[in-house]
């Protein structure tokens, strides 16, 4: 009979059972040394997925070529199966058994079983000799129905219908571009949150925003729709936009510390906005659509379920596609660009379960890349993509921090990612801070009433210009266009004209135009017509007696209260101090406001709630050789006619399915009572056995997990 999984993996090589481990560390369980606990483990449906989640598309199309083999015979001739090119099973064949994917069913199948076999499998023929089995999770994980066989796969594109050519890219132009992105990411930034302080958003039921409102926000800073999105959702990461606290109306606002945090390194600011986009979960095709199939959305709000359909990774897909975008633009190299067509086709290769299978969710984040100065265009070709510097440092920089995780946390493996991990590394902050030019504190203010800064410009001097005017354009320099509006309602909070034009010198670079002299003098002049100042305290009450009361009254007196009408005095003190005199002489009154009590501003940042995740301890890398000598050192006797890890227990009902032999079936109840059935089984699927009870003839379906043993029945 053919060996089960644990059984091979007692009786394999050293060499192959190592790769094995190492290749699967999430597997390995410190408190359970045992062969069949490894085994059981690699087995289980989560086991399996984890380990299919890693195949390349090459190798998955082989691995679900097996599996609908295995549909009907539990040993598949992997030489005999047709349309698989025979080098790419030679390939992906160690690569499955490597994983736990796949194993020889004989003890010498293949040359798989022998010592020495793991330096012999990538010779002619070795891997694909003989008979393999394969995990029985993964036939039902893995398209192999025939419905699902007659319709093409995500991840399969039509190579003739990619555009392979590729551009080239100047290196003037890389860095010019690298620049230019990060200082205008930047400035976008500090005018989303300054538009937002300006004028705050309602808060929807939902916990976000409209798309009409975001339209709209976009249009003011002239951004995109998709980009305004990206930097609203990174703005509530970074705890730069927070919710008004007001039952009545709250409202998404600047934050109150948002000024000192834009006004930081910028560096640091671009690594923490880069950072959060990384680490993002939602799709900004999918929030610029305003809906998904499963449930209408609105910006700055998180679904309550997933937007991706179809297989469930252990890293979310949008933090994967962009690291995969990343790897796939650094491998593309400096000075070159390909076709985003080519790069979508490119990441699915690596990545082909990835949920994120449209074409669109790839260029977005291409667009992103270019936004953010992690990649730029030809001049000619838009539509190719290729890396900075910034986004060359940044992909290696990621491998480094996974590699570096991976220690501290084996179960990461075998796909190696993290979202934790996706964090700027501190060479790509100090070669961003390098390229960056430095901010300039003075502008250019024109007689046409604009103000050009021609670089960067400081927050201070962008504070003092936003006061007098409204941003008009954007990027590495910032054109301000001064309004007669905006002058009028700065200086209605009592500025005089001669304050006002000494802040505006003060951050000009030459002498101010006339034409802004006589603008401000002219609105100063309006403003003059008509003055408000503090008000005396007045007294109303509803009966002349009550008033006459206070005016007898000698506490009252420094008041200075006087009639003017039966019901009404006025007084020669401030509301405040008229109130404490009648308090103190026991005159119960209301203190009057028309706007209501001042209340003090308070933003709500809202922020990830704190989950306790319990991790399992893993094996680290200084006992990873102890582990294995303890794996190894097991009594090798003969291995038990019976397994107790529930992929014996499937691959011997498959075995008897196929042979229409009876077994032995024990299986325990919910409460743990034990019985033995004998059962022809016909089929297996889904984690149950179905076939006929020998003993009432009666068909019956039984649940692999339930099954203690499985014998033949003699």
């Amino acid at each position: 009979m053919s060996m089960t999984f644990s059984q091979w993996l007692s009786h394999s090589a050293d060499a192959e059972f190592e790769s094995f481990v190492r290749t699967r560390r999430d597997l390995l369980q410190p408190e359970s040394p045992t062969m069949a606990a490894l085994a059981a483990a690699a087995s289980s449906r989560i086991g399996v997925s984890r380990g299919v989640e890693a195949l390349d598309a090459g190798t998955l199309e082989v691995f679900i070529a097996l599996a609908k083999a295995a549909r009907t015979t539990p040993e598949v001739e992997v030489a005999s199966i047709p349309h698989i090119d025979p080098a790419l099973a030679e390939a992906a064949v160690p690569r499955l058994r490597d994983l736990g994917l796949a194993w020889p069913a004989g003890g010498d199948g293949g040359g798989a079983g022998s010592a020495g076999s793991a330096e012999s499998a990538g010779s002619a023929g070795s891997a694909v000799a003989g008979v393999w089995k394969i995990q029985s999770e993964a036939i039902t994980l893995l398209p192999t129905s025939a419905a699902e066989s007659s319709r093409a796969h995500p991840w399969q594109i039509d190579e003739s219908s990619i555009d392979s050519s590729t551009a080239t890219i100047g290196q003037p132009l890389i860095h010019n571009s690298e620049q230019a992105a990060v200082a205008e990411v930047i400035s976008s930034l500090r005018g989303l949150v300054d538009e937002l302080a300006a004028s705050p958003i309602s808060r929807l039921t939902s916990g976000g925003i409209s798309k009409r409102d975001v339209s709209r926000l976009a249009r003011t800073l002239e951004l995109g729709l998709e980009q305004t999105i990206t930097l609203l959702q990174a703005a509530k990461s970074l705890h730069l936009i927070g919710v008004l606290d007001d039952a009545l109306d709250p409202q998404w606002t600047a934050a109150d510390d948002a000024d000192s945090a834009l006004a930081g390194d910028r560096a640091d600011l671009w690594a923490g906005l880069v950072g959060a986009w990384l680490r993002d979960l939602l799709d900004v095709t999918q929030l610029a659509a305003g809906a998904s199939e499963n449930e209408r959305l609105t910006v700055l709000a998180a679904p309550k379920k997933s937007l991706f359909k179809g297989y469930g990774l252990s890293v979310p897909a949008m933090p994967l596609l962009r690291f995969a975008v990343l790897s796939v633009l650094h491998d593309i190299g400096l000075g070159t660009a390909r076709s985003a067509g080519w790069i979508h086709a490119e990441v699915l290769r690596r990545h082909p379960l990835l949920p994120a299978h449209e074409f669109a969710m790839t260029e977005a984040v291409l667009h992103t890349c270019v936004t953010v100065g992690l990649a730029t265009t030809p001049l000619q070709q838009p539509d190719h993509f290729g890396p900075s510097r910034f986004g060359l440092r940044l992909a290696a920089g990621l491998d480094r921090a996974m590699a570096e995780h991976a220690v501290q946390d084996p179960s990461i493996l075998p796909l190696g990612v993290s979202v934790e991990a996706l964090t700027v590394p501190g060479d790509v902050i100090a070669a961003v801070t390098e390229g960056l030019g430095a901010e300039v504190d003075t502008v250019l203010i024109q007689s046409d009433l604009t103000a050009v800064a021609t670089g960067p410009i400081e927050p201070r001097v962008h504070n003092i210009l936003r006061k007098y005017a409204v941003v008009e354009a954007r990027g590495q320099g910032t054109v301000y266009r001064i309004d007669a509006e905006t002058i009028e309602d700065t200086m209605q909070a009592g500025l005089t004209p001669e304050e006002a034009l000494a802040e505006l010198a003060e951050i000009s670079a030459e002498e101010l135009p006339s034409t802004l002299e006589f603008l401000v003098q002219n609105t100063a002049s309006k403003l003059r017509r008509v003055r408000v100042a503090g008000a005396r305290s007045v007294l109303i009450v509803d009966d002349p007696v009550d008033l006459d009361v206070i005016l007898s009254d000698q506490a009252m007196m420094p008041a200075g209260l006087e009639r003017l009408a039966p019901t009404v005095a006025i007084a020669q003190l401030g509301p405040e101090r008229t109130m404490h005199l009648l308090e103190a002489s026991d005159h119960h009154a209301l203190l009057h406001s028309a706007a209501g009590p001042v209340r003090k501003r308070r933003v709500i940042t809202e922020s990830e709630p704190e989950v306790s995740v319990r991790r399992r301890p893993r094996v680290s890398d200084g006992h990873l050789g102890e582990y294995i000598r303890i794996l190894r050192s097991a009594p090798a006797t003969a291995a038990p006619v019976s397994t107790d890890e529930p992929l014996g227990h499937m691959d011997r009902l498959r075995e008897a399915a196929e042979t229409k032999q009876r077994v032995l079936i024990r299986i325990a109840d919910s409460h743990g009572k034990e019985r033995t059935i004998e059962m022809l089984p016909a089929t297996l699927n889904a984690g149950r056995v179905r076939g006929v009870v020998t003993t009432t003839g009666a068909e019956a379906s039984l649940s692999v997990a339930r099954i203690v043993s499985v014998t033949p029945s003699p």
